[in-house]
């Protein structure tokens, strides 16, 4: 007969603690920024057997790898955050910044991206919530992209005796809650705020991609919508209501009595001239359309600039991010309310069903323009990103003189007004009398007691510090120098800020090479419920436990980074799942994991004295070989495919175990036996299913001699056959 083996069991199985690696070096990229990381992160790596090579690039040749070539194996990165949990760019197959070469050919990878594309287009909160904490344990418990490292904080001080400055809603939103309690060192006006940054390049929200140009210019103009810390659009600002009639299609509603700041040119005036309000109307600058100027009282604020503002981001002839706006198929000033304007959205204009865009929010949060001033009397015809009809834009407008003055000497409905600069030195600005006073955070009236903003310009940061310790300066960014910062945070003079600072730097895997990725996400595990998880995944889940992002916390940045556990930037506090499955330093986890895919089983002899002898007391004996870290056997056995019998054996001395089997058997009882070794640290291996027959002395398979046998043998299965007597027969 021929004996199955499926009474076998599996319920206990899990991998061992020894593998061994194939010779392969893994390359980890990065520029000379991630140095102190790639150096810790080569020797976590190196604990566990892994041969890495660090290469550190310049920023475009490394861009070029991330993009074009793709010939690293790792790559040590931050990845900047934005407003919006939309990741679809960095973690779908055709997404511009998918960097780790997600593809459909690896397993559970459509399945993520139909996970993100729900949570992206679901448009109620609590719902669009629970979606994005599935899609990131999905990603990041079956297909393993990254290790999220860790979110710098960001740190900033004032002195002490400045009142209401809070550093969540940031300088601008605070100014209309702030003021001096007495003056600090080197203080000589409570009327004046002074502050550092770069040079600014240009003050055109269509075409400003630098921080310094974008803070200018939200001290002059106001966002469409506010947006609060917690990146929720608020009814504080320019729009102070909205109606939502479907998915697509939104009403919105602009505070009354918002007036347009004067339009001065203020070019060739310095810290000497006049004040801004004894220019004459007749030297205020003229608009495009029609020669229309503010003087502060005469403009307002209508629905017909904000649509202008939309229209021109979204029009590739004027803005240099027209596709962020192509989520717009129709936008226009209501038919009976010039306070209110209608957006319709289509998030994929491509095709011809309209889909849901649910982080348009985002998009709003840029500063009005002025359409009197911007706007032309063309009728030439162009298109937005979004197939919306523009009349008046047209190739060249920003080479008219309005343009080109807008660029240096812009003007806008917010707090301040552009008074004087000097270029490499200072730019000054005054508070506006024609402020609509409506505060951000709290949406009520207030008075700004800070009355001008000195912008000093001082790129280097060690510089910046020192005029701030002078007392020449009111604010500083404490980032960069954390001893300064806790002798600050001690020093009653001064107040200390922080926040998690949105960003996250990241461990990310290459999932096109072969050794991360690729052949190993063809094959799964084999251990019971491990099954779900390729070979590329288990490597990279125990790369994930190798690295001790604690130890590099503390010996990088004194502990001070917040240790993230998702592919979403904690900054993101009302998406980012914290209750996620956690990669946490555990190098018993780590060789687990390693085992599984490249498993070097125990190697043991197992001999059963006597089997052969019926009715003489059998003694199994399994002898390990040298440095075989197993503390316990268990003897697993059936005869004639009966119950099982589970009985530990005794250990004899370091490497050999016993156990006494009686003599209670018959001639030709078929004993099947397994073997459950445990080593120290509680990980189970199971042995392969052997046969023997009472009675049958085979000496090929088990006998007194020492043989040793490895699990990853073959083992055959027999076939008894018995002799049949000749049958007499008469004559």
């Amino acid at each position: 007969m021929i004996l199955s083996m499926s009474f076998y069991s599996t319920d206990f199985l899990e991998p061992s603690l020894a593998y061994e690696l194939p010779k392969v070096k893994l390359v980890l990229m990065s520029s000379s920024s991630y140095s102190d990381e790639c150096l810790l992160i080569s020797q976590y790596l190196e604990e566990l057997g892994f041969d890495i090579e660090i290469k550190l690039l310049e920023w475009s040749q490394l861009l070029t790898e991330l993009y074009v070539t793709h010939s690293y194996d790792l790559v040590c990165l931050r990845l900047g955050g934005g407003s919006s949990p939309d990741y679809r760019d960095v973690y779908t197959e055709d997404g511009s910044l998918n960097i780790f070469g997600l593809n459909s050919n690896i397993p559970y990878v459509q399945e993520n991206e139909d996970l993100l594309n729900e949570a992206v287009n679901t448009s109620d909160f609590a719902t669009r919530q629970l979606l994005f904490y599935d899609w990131q344990e999905h990603l990041m418990d079956t297909i393993v992209p990254m290790l999220p490292l860790y979110s710098p904080r960001s740190y900033g001080a004032t002195w002490s005796n400045t009142v209401g400055y809070d550093f969540a809603w940031g300088l601008v939103d605070s100014l209309p809650y702030m003021y001096y309690d007495g003056l600090h060192e080197g203080q000589i006006s409570l009327n004046e705020f002074n502050i550092a940054d770069a040079q600014w390049a240009i003050l055109n929200p269509l075409f400003s991609i630098d921080s310094s140009s974008n803070f200018i210019n939200s001290l002059l103009s106001e966002p469409i919508v506010n947006i609060n810390p917690d990146l929720i659009p608020i009814k504080t600002g320019i729009v102070s209501d909205w109606t939502k009639f479907n998915d697509y299609h939104w009403k919105f509603n602009i505070r009354n009595s918002i007036f347009w700041n004067p339009s001065y040119n203020i070019i060739g005036r310095s810290s000497g001239s006049p004040p801004l309000s004894s220019i004459p109307s007749s030297e205020l600058m003229k608009g495009l359309k029609s020669d229309e100027y503010s003087d502060g009282s005469n403009q307002q604020l209508l629905a017909k600039d904000v649509v202008f503002t939309l229209l021109a981001h979204a029009n590739s002839l004027t803005s240099r991010d027209s596709s962020y706006y192509d989520w717009i198929s129709d936008i226009y000033v209501d038919p009976i309310d010039e306070l209110a304007f209608h957006i319709h959205i289509d998030a994929n204009p491509s095709t011809p069903e309209n889909e849901v865009f649910v982080d348009f929010w985002s998009r709003l949060s840029c500063s009005v323009l002025p359409e009197f001033f911007l706007n032309s009397s063309s009728s030439e015809i162009s298109y937005t990103s979004g197939n919306v009809k523009c009349v008046g834009l047209y190739e060249g407008i920003e080479d008219t003189a309005q343009w080109e003055a807008y660029a240096d000497s812009a003007f806008g409905n917010g707090k301040y007004m552009l008074d004087y600069y000097v270029k490499h030195s200072i730019t000054t600005l005054t508070k506006s009398p024609f402020w609509h006073g409506f505060g951000a955070i709290d949406g009520n009236n207030h008075d700004l007691d800070i009355e001008t903003i000195n912008v000093r310009i001082i790129p280097d940061m060690s510089a910046e510090l020192s005029e701030f310790q002078l007392g020449k300066l009111d604010y500083t960014g404490l980032s960069s120098f954390p001893t300064e910062r806790r002798l600050m945070e001690a020093d009653p003079r001064f107040s200390v800020y922080s926040k998690i600072s949105n960003s996250l730097k990241f461990l990310g895997f290459n999932l096109v090479k072969n050794f991360i990725s690729s052949v190993n996400d063809s094959e799964f595990v084999s251990f019971t419920n491990r099954e779900q998880y390729t070979h590329g995944a288990a490597i990279r889940k125990a790369m994930c436990h190798a690295i001790n992002r604690e130890e590099m916390n503390n010996l990088l940045y004194e502990g001070e980074n917040i240790i993230s556990h998702s592919v979403v930037n904690p900054y993101l506090s009302s998406y980012y799942y914290d209750d996620i499955s956690k990669y946490s330093y555990d190098l018993t986890k780590a060789k687990q994991w390693l085992s599984s895919v490249f498993d070097f089983p125990p190697e043991y002899e197992v001999t059963v004295a006597n089997h052969h002898k019926v009715g003489k007391e059998m003694i199994a004996k399994i002898r390990l070989a040298e440095n075989q870290n197993y503390v316990s056997t268990t003897f697993v056995y059936s005869v004639n495919g009966g119950d099982l019998n589970y009985t530990m054996m005794t250990n004899e001395t370091e490497n050999i175990f016993t156990l006494n089997l009686g003599s209670n058997f018959s001639e030709f009882d078929i004993v099947q036996f397994y073997l459950i070794f445990t080593n120290e640290y509680g990980v189970i291996y199971e042995s392969e299913v052997y046969l023997f027959v009472v009675g049958v002395k085979d000496t090929e398979l088990l006998s007194s001699a020492n043989l040793f046998i490895s699990v990853s043998s073959i083992i055959c299965l027999y076939t008894i056959t018995r002799r049949k007597k000749k049958r007499k027969t008469r004559e």
